[in-house]
């Protein structure tokens, strides 16, 4: 059975890309991502940042693997969904909108499961969907 696995980047991919005591191993899941597409599944990266060329260099740089990116900016960009940039350039649409795209993408692309760092984005999730924390809560 071929699995599809989404990975969020940005509290996922880049935190876990260092040694880090709250998985005990370094690089966890760029391993996981690489020995998945390596046994012929699918890794979506499933993120805000845009798909961009820098962005692909640097998860090549990275040596992350993966099968498709989703971007949300870039995904509202194509759909002429209205979009703000803030004074730091970060991009804002309407919040529950953007909450519920990663849920949309999962479900149209019948993702078996979905590893985020957000509990934002669970309550629009039907896909299973892993709350990774990282840290104490006060």
């Amino acid at each position: 059975m071929k699995l599809k696995i989404g990975l969020d980047f940005h509290g996922i991919l880049d935190i876990f890309l260092q040694p880090n005591p709250v998985v005990g191993a370094p690089t966890v899941f760029k391993v996981l991502a690489n020995l998945l597409i390596d046994a012929g599944h699918e890794i979506h990266i499933i993120t805000g940042e845009e798909n961009t060329i820098a962005f692909r260099d640097e998860l090549a740089r990275l040596g992350i693997h993966y099968t498709k990116i989703f971007s949300i900016v870039s995904y509202h960009k194509r759909k002429k969904t209205p979009i703000r940039y803030d004074k730091d350039g970060e991009p804002w649409i309407d919040k529950d909108l953007w909450n519920q795209t990663k849920a949309d993408y999962c479900r149209r692309n019948k993702i078996d499961l979905h590893i985020d760092d957000s509990a934002t984005y669970g309550k629009h999730f039907t896909t299973p969907f892993l709350l990774l924390y990282k840290g104490n809560k006060k």
